[in-house]
């Protein structure tokens, strides 16, 4: 039975009984079972924050350990009732993920099944990005079955950037399951690129073949969260969205979503993919280029620097911005320069984490707009994903 407690294999078989029918009605979902028995590692792309439960319906024998964003842990109570329902993974967002993998290793070994959301982020633009380097090596080193799963259809029903439902149409299946035989016969780099091959979703290619409407007048509120680049003045944290409309407060530049959740003709792009490449680009050539520019407007945030325990310390306010010429962060004003940090991630839209030469530190903002800042800090460190 793995290493699950009673309290935990009980909670599972209660899930199963009263959310079906209630993850089904609200996003129109659908999925195929995994019928292989645990344990087994199973990746699965990212495409929304419930994603965990749309594979979790597909699971018949018994709950897995999900690897999960380590800021669940730091909620009081909350975090408390879900290690003891789920016992998840830890997974640090922007700080080294040894200790996962060993979780893992050895949640595997007891005979549970593990869930990997292995890009580590929801997609910002409906693309798959690719899996981490690693995973193909800790596939093999568990020894254990690999069942890759895909989720289709989720992102313009719930893309990360709007706060808002648009339920289309959904559906969860496994794509193919490798025996330890055939993965002990491939080498690291080649189960990485079966992973990432076998979860890989484009969410306009698919739209280009169903032509399925939004149900939604507000299909462009949040964009801005996501997309922080101008690209007729080159405004950086200068758009802002109401209704089906995303636009520039400098320019007066605006792109218009239709029903279908392309940008009409008159926009720049006609995809939130192709704004994110091109903004991915000109930020890179920005850099590359010296040019000075700054992120707009400083985000009122919450900064708190977290201790190797997971405990936050004392959370202090300040105002955040970035600058491309010298890259750094602006806390106060004061610079942090990108060379100082190793690594940033997000959490949804308000939290952004970052390892620096002094520590691990979380910034937390109300109303998001955090995106831009970690895009400036990707191309300056020349990151693509």
């Amino acid at each position: 039975m793995g290493g699950q407690t009673r309290l935990q294999r009980g909670f599972w078989r209660l899930l199963h009984r009263i959310t079906p029918v209630f993850i089904t009605r609200k996003y129109n979902y659908t999925c195929d079972a995994i019928t292989e028995s645990a344990p087994c590692l199973i990746v699965s792309n990212h495409v929304t924050n419930t994603d965990p439960f749309f594979v979790g319906l597909a699971i018949k024998d018994g709950p897995p350990a999900y690897v999960a964003s380590e800021h669940l842990m730091r909620l009081g109570l909350v975090s408390k009732l879900i290690n003891a329902l789920l016992a998840p993974i830890p997974r640090p967002k922007a700080a080294s993920g040894a200790g996962t993998v060993k979780n893992c290793l050895k949640r595997l070994r007891e005979g549970d099944s593990v869930v990997l959301f292995a890009e580590g982020d929801c997609t910002w633009d409906g693309l798959s990005h690719g899996i981490f380097p690693s995973t193909g090596k800790l596939v093999k080193a568990s020894g254990a079955k690999l069942v890759t799963f895909r989720i289709e259809g989720g992102y313009l029903s719930r893309p990360r950037w709007s706060k808002k439902l648009r339920p289309m149409r959904m559906h969860g299946g496994p794509v193919r399951v490798y025996t330890p035989e055939e993965l002990a016969a491939m080498t690291n780099e080649e189960v990485t690129a079966a992973i990432d091959r076998d979860i890989f979703e484009d969410a306009w290619a698919r739209q280009r073949e169903q032509r399925l409407p939004i149900a939604s007048e507000r299909r462009a509120e949040g964009l801005e969260q996501a997309l922080a680049v101008c690209p007729k003045c080159g405004g950086i944290g200068t758009l802002a969205s109401r209704d089906n409309t995303v636009f520039c407060r400098k320019c007066g530049m605006n792109a218009y979503v239709e029903k279908d959740g392309f940008f009409d003709s008159a926009a720049a792009f006609r995809t939130v993919a192709e704004w994110e490449a091109w903004q991915r680009a000109e930020l890179k050539r920005v850099f590359a280029n010296g040019e000075c520019r700054d992120t707009g407007e400083p985000i009122p945030c919450v900064l708190r620097r977290i201790d190797s325990e997971g405990r936050r310390e004392r959370p202090r306010k300040v105002k955040l911005s970035a600058n491309t010429a010298p890259g750094a962060l602006m806390l106060d004003g004061k610079p942090l320069p990108f060379e100082r940090i190793s690594r940033a991630s997000m959490v949804k839209t308000e939290r952004l984490l970052f390892t620096a030469d002094d520590g691990y530190y979380e910034l937390k903002s109300r109303k998001g707009g955090l995106r831009r800042i970690l895009l400036v800090f990707k191309a300056a460190k020349g990151i693509d994903y």
